[in-house]
This record gives C-alpha cells, sequence and structure tokens, in this order.
C-alpha cells in the first residue's frame, strides 16, 4: 500500500494511510522500512527513516539509518534520518550528528535537527540554551576529552 501511494499519482492521504500501516505493523514492517532507504525516490527515503524511528530498534536498523545518512543528497530525507537516529537515541549516532554539527556549511535546519538529535540520545536540552548549536559543540568537545563515543 505504502509504494503505491509513494508512486506518480499517489495522494498524501494514501501516504498517510500507508505510514500508520507500517507503525500498525510493527516488526513485521521493518525490513520493508529498511528497504525503503534504498529508494531512488527521495521521499520513500524520508518516510522509511520515519517509520524505523517509531517501529525500529537494534544495531543493524541504527547502522543502515547511518549509512544511509552518509550517502544522502536529499535536505528533507536527511533531516528525516538524523530524526530516526535520535528517535532511536542510540550512541553510535553520535559522531555522525558531531559531524553535522561542527559543520559550518551544513543548511542551518539540518544542524538544528543534529543538535535536538543529540540532546534526545545524550539526554540534554541544548535546544532550551541561549544558544543551542555551541551547546551542543560544548558537549562534544567534552564528550571526546571523556573518551566516549
Amino acid at each position: 500500500m505504502h509504494a503505491e501511494a509513494i508512486a506518480p499519482g499517489g495522494t498524501f492521504a494514501e501516504r498517510t494511510h500507508g505510514c500508520w500501516g507500517l507503525i500498525a505493523n510493527g516488526e513485521e514492517a521493518i525490513p520493508y522500512a529498511l528497504a525503503m532507504l534504498s529508494s531512488a525516490k527521495p521521499d520513500a527515503r524520508e518516510y522509511g527513516a520515519a517509520r524505523l524511528a517509531e517501529i525500529g530498534r537494534g544495531e543493524g536498523v541504527v547502522r543502515s539509518l547511518l549509512e544511509t545518512l552518509a550517502a544522502e543528497t536529499d535536505i528533507e530525507a536527511r533531516d528525516s534520518l538524523i530524526q530516526a537516529l535520535g528517535g532511536l537515541r542510540n550512541r553510535a549516532a553520535i559522531p555522525a550528528l558531531a559531524t553535522l554539527i561542527e559543520d559550518e556549511d551544513v543548511d542551518g535546519d539540518t544542524r538544528w535537527t543534529a543538535v535536538e538529535s543529540l540532546g534526545r540520545i545524550v539526554r540534554r536540552r541544548f535546544l532550551g540554551k541561549h544558544d543551542p548549536v555551541a551547546a551542543a559543540k560544548d558537549w562534544i568537545v567534552a564528550d571526546r576529552k571523556r573518551g566516549t563515543k
């Protein structure tokens, strides 16, 4: 159903219904959501990441999200991948998020999303700070000094 909804001519209502179908099927939908990450369509990658944030668990899911993020060029799909990583709260995502946060050339919304996701993983409210990006960078520097990854 979801594949049909993201095909040309698919409606927003069909996409929404398909997304809820994936969530309702829980762990059974993980292989399908993972397959969506390798789609040629940015919308499919975006929706796959968002679904994995809801139903995905385990190192394999995090690894797939990180691999997809490293190659992603579409801004909206990239931001969905970053949000999914934050939602899964797996520390393996910290180096990738730190790279995005520290890169001055990264889109502002993407950096903000990476700051938010890092905060979810490390249980810090960077977004409540006067300068959330600087607060996240300070945490990253301190974390590296502690020797954790």
